[in-house]
């Protein structure tokens, strides 16, 4: 039996609370990842000291596990490379791997969580999650949350002087998180031209999620009823800034019901409408992130569902803009996007350029221009079926640390001490370390050793990288850039000065 195999397991099982009502998919996942029922079995009875998953599976009234399953999980396929690599299997799985992932657009698991009653929206059922790991409920690899006072507790490296009056020409779109909201009144609005307040989470009955499942209350809820949150709403439209809310949903069997539902839409329409009335705000931006291939009905569903939701903003708010998030591989393999409909009912696809390599895997550029798996190659896949001028771009403002040294005690590396980190603390900390700069992915990136004598390798992006992407979205007449997060620079300036040099006075 191989112990790296049952670990990597049971850290899956870890992201995945809900695993007991979703075993079967898990199981066969791992299966196909190169994982053995003996291994699965045993990563089982470690977590919850039931001997194997039938038991587990009979206890939780399900008969039945699947031997096979159409696509594998792409965060568990990441997750296993560097084990299928150090036992140097061979390269036709790994070759099959990466067919059955299909982009390798890796996210974290779902949580579910327990029922609770909301004010005059509706009622609560359902999983936050999605990236940290215990304390406030996360959302994707992307966003594991940060402490926003800390980001701003460090100097400013950078201090571009600005005297800019005007917008950028381009949409310049910024995703508030809820973890940022305590240092919100410190982020410069200036260059954007469009918040995206991140986010509610709604279950597969079309309900607000209002608590999180450890009980306490979700975040995104919890920024709603914050008198602070209005705060930030006054001073984003003092300034011109058009202000969204974000809706997420991260687990496969919610979104499946609210595609299939046509009560499970309205009431979610009804929710989403209400809550953008009850702050005069400016629309809608949906995240339902889905893993895996759906059925094509859930994805026909999700379309009309889109569809219903735009055609009650409009006659309720004419002109309201509605933009959907998408994964980077989304023009090549829609899964739950079907791209091309979609762009008749929303005012722009966020394409979430980042997260190529994730701290599930090897270290790697976060948002690659070329390479195996770049920007250039899946945004060329959209853009031959939507209009540029429907499409952005977000980037992030973010970089990941790899521990890349395995543990001397048991031969493995410790993934769990892969973490986010911030621009403005990637500038603090690269100060003292040589950058490498990558030709192929155009990114940049260091190595250091850390106090107990582990190497780590960074890859983050800068204002060199940053650039390149805008320049892009410039030359292919994008409709604009996303930010995946407000206020991850801190005190710098020179980010936000990027923009206005690369968008304010651009014809295109």
């Amino acid at each position: 039996m191989r112990d790296d195999y049952v670990k990597l397991i049971k850290e899956y099982l870890n992201l995945k609370p809900e695993y007991k009502h979703t075993l079967n998919e898990i199981r066969a996942n791992v299966m196909l990842v190169g994982a053995t029922e003996e291994e699965f079995n045993k990563a089982i009875q470690e977590i919850t000291g039931i001997p194997n998953a039938v038991a587990l599976l009979e206890n939780n009234n399900s008969k039945t596990i699947p031997q096979s399953t159409k696509t594998v999980d792409p965060k568990l396929y990441l997750a296993f490379r560097n084990v299928i690599k150090n036992k140097k299997i061979a390269a036709s799985l790994v070759s099959i791997l990466i067919i059955l992932t299909a982009g390798l657009y890796l996210k974290f698991g779902d949580q579910s969580i327990t029922k609770k009653t909301v004010n005059t929206v509706a009622q609560v059922i359902k999983p936050v999650d999605k990236k940290a790991k215990s304390e406030i409920p996360q959302v994707y690899a992307n966003s594991q949350s940060i402490d926003g006072k800390q980001v701003f507790s460090y100097p400013a490296k950078t201090n571009v002087k600005l005297a800019i009056t005007s917008k950028p020409t381009k949409e310049i779109v910024g995703f508030l998180p809820y973890w940022m909201l305590d240092v919100a009144n410190q982020i410069d609005l200036d260059e954007l031209t469009q918040v995206n307040l991140f986010s509610i989470t709604v279950d597969g009955k079309g309900n607000i999620v209002n608590t999180g499942s450890d009980g306490n209350p979700d975040g995104g809820w919890v920024m709603w009823n914050d008198s602070s949150l209005d705060t930030f709403i006054h001073k984003a439209k003092s300034k011109n800034v058009k202000v969204l809310l974000t809706f997420n949903s991260f687990n496969n069997s919610d979104i499946e019901s609210i595609a299939l539902s046509d009560s499970a839409q309205k009431r979610f329409i009804d929710n989403a409408i209400y809550m953008v009335n009850s702050k005069n705000l400016d629309g809608v931006n949906i995240d339902f992130e889905y893993t895996g291939t759906p059925d094509t009905k859930v994805r026909e569903g999700f379309t009309r569902f889109i569809a219903n939701l735009n055609a009650e903003l409009q006659r309720q708010f004419p002109g309201a803009l509605l933009s959907v998030d998408t994964y980077i591989t989304s023009g090549a393999d829609p899964g739950l996007f079907d791209i091309e409909s979609l762009t008749d009912s929303t005012s722009s696809l966020i394409v979430m350029g980042y997260d190529i390599h994730t701290p599930l895997g090897d270290p790697g550029p976060i948002s690659p221009m070329q390479g195996d798996t770049n920007i250039i190659g899946l945004m060329q896949s959209y853009l031959e079926k939507v209009p540029a001028n429907k499409l952005i771009l977000a980037v992030p403002y973010y970089g990941y640390d790899w521990v890349t040294q395995a543990n001397s005690s048991n031969g493995t590396i410790d993934t769990s001490q892969n973490t986010v980190l911030p621009y403005a603390q990637v500038l603090i900390q690269s100060a003292k370390y040589k950058i490498s700069w990558d030709t192929v992915s155009e990114t940049p990136s260091y190595q250091y050793v850390d106090s107990n004598g582990l190497n780590h390798e960074v890859h983050f992006e800068d204002v060199r990288s940053l650039g390149i992407k805008y320049d892009y979205i410039n030359e292919k007449g994008l409709q604009g850039l996303g930010i995946w997060a407000l206020g991850y620079d801190g005190q710098n300036t020179d980010l936000e000065q990027l923009i206005y040099d690369k968008f304010l006075n651009n014809s295109n």
